[in-house]
């Protein structure tokens, strides 16, 4: 019995602290007139929302219909005269291509494995260049060049398929060679008719054709208005299946935009389009042209001069205009005070007491504002990140005690 009382009353007590406890820190947390938060550095951008369509000067390949081979790659550079694909009379002859490819690496492959067996030096340099494919590759991908990193796996590859011969024979190699070059030349005697398109003019060549290339032109911008761009059909087909050339350097982007952010931008301007998807890089882009308002909008162009080949198969885009960016220290817009020398500033703890740091005006949010430091970095009475500002508490002064 003693025992049961004596456990009743531990329980009670302990229920007692702890309610006391929570009523007490209640009680601080409702009577301490100071509220603190963190200095941070921060950013912050106006920018406008849009979606639009980008524009180049743009030359579809035309030719004989058949089965095509692609002798160039996505976004790369070709000039006048260059071969940039070949057409084959049906999907046999393809076939018989991918073949002669095959047995092309397989005699790479074993006439470096014969060198290797001969000059021993060779497997060591080939294993160097493993190794910096790798680092390539690991590189490229961290960098979101994906096509880059699309052919150097390739090259990996063929350099893996090398290394992976260098412990036959020698006779053994030779007897290989001299099959895949008799392979290779019966497939190469049956192949006939293949029949090679070549570019006209020096460009970046594209095989993503949508249609639009005789809608979306440079002369079209030049008076372009936000209802032909409304007017725009949203799908298009009858795209060559050879691919185009892409003239110039440059490429522009049109979009409509309302007449109170057209305001914002002068013809001349420069800023940076963002793209919602399909481009990784923040571009830099100048407005060139700004049309006449019509029913509360405008369309505005922008000329890029970077990342064509990064953007040849991106049409109709959502995207972002950066118009300006904002650095400096964040702080809630509530802490900001003004001292009785009218200078703007915050208070900060400072040991235990409050301490007045005088700040400049960078960029003011949604509840909070980007600020600068207004004095000499030397004193204390400078703001920097992990400073603790006071957000609310009754009237300040500085020396205050706060703690």
């Amino acid at each position: 019995m003693n025992n049961t009382r004596v456990f009743r009353f531990l329980s009670i007590a302990l229920l007692a602290a702890i309610a006391l406890y929570f009523a007490a820190q209640g009680y601080f947390a409702l009577t301490d007139p100071f509220t603190t938060t963190l200095v941070y550095q921060s950013s912050a951008e106006d920018t406008i929302d849009v979606s639009g369509w980008l524009v180049r000067d743009e030359e579809v390949l035309s030719g004989e219909s058949g089965t095509v081979r692609h002798e160039v790659s996505e976004g790369e550079r070709v000039g006048k005269g260059q071969t940039v694909a070949t057409v084959y009379s049906g999907s046999d002859a393809l076939d018989t291509v991918q073949q002669i490819e095959t047995k092309d690496l397989q005699l790479q492959q074993l006439q470096f494995a014969l060198s290797s067996y001969l000059n021993p030096d060779a497997t060591l340099k080939l294993d160097g260049s493993i190794t910096e494919s790798l680092l390539s590759i690991r590189r490229s991908l961290s960098g979101g060049n994906y096509d880059d990193a699309a052919d150097q796996t390739a090259q990996l590859k063929a350099a893996i398929l090398k290394r992976s011969h260098t412990y036959s024979s020698g006779e053994e190699i030779e007897a290989d060679i001299a099959t895949v070059q008799g392979e290779l030349s019966a497939l190469r005697s049956s192949l006939s008719g293949a029949r090679t398109v070549t570019a006209e003019h020096s460009g970046t060549y594209s095989a993503a054709c949508d249609g639009y290339e005789s809608l979306l032109t440079p002369e079209f911008l030049q008076s372009v208005t936000p209802s032909q761009l409304e007017e725009l059909p949203s799908g298009q087909t009858g795209g060559s299946s050879l691919g185009k050339l892409i003239i110039g350097e440059t490429w522009s982007y049109t979009a409509a935009i309302t007449t109170e952010q057209a305001q914002q931008l002068e013809k001349g301007d420069w800023l940076t389009l963002r793209f919602s998807k399909g481009a990784q890089q923040d571009i830099d882009a100048q407005v060139t042209y700004l049309s006449a308002a019509e029913d509360g909008k405008q369309a505005v162009v922008l000329t890029c001069r970077e990342y064509l080949a990064q953007t040849t198969q991106l049409r109709h885009q959502a995207a972002q205009l950066v118009l300006r960016s904002y650095e400096g220290l964040r702080i809630p817009t509530n802490a900001l005070r003004m001292s009785e020398d009218n200078q703007l500033g915050v208070y900060c703890v400072v040991g235990k007491v409050a301490s007045f740091k005088p700040v400049s005006m960078v960029y003011r949010g949604d509840g909070y504002s980007l600020v600068q430091a207004a004095s000499p970095s030397q004193d204390v009475s400078v703001l920097r990140p992990g400073d603790e500002v006071i957000v609310t508490s009754s009237k300040l002064s500085g020396g205050q005690i706060v703690q």
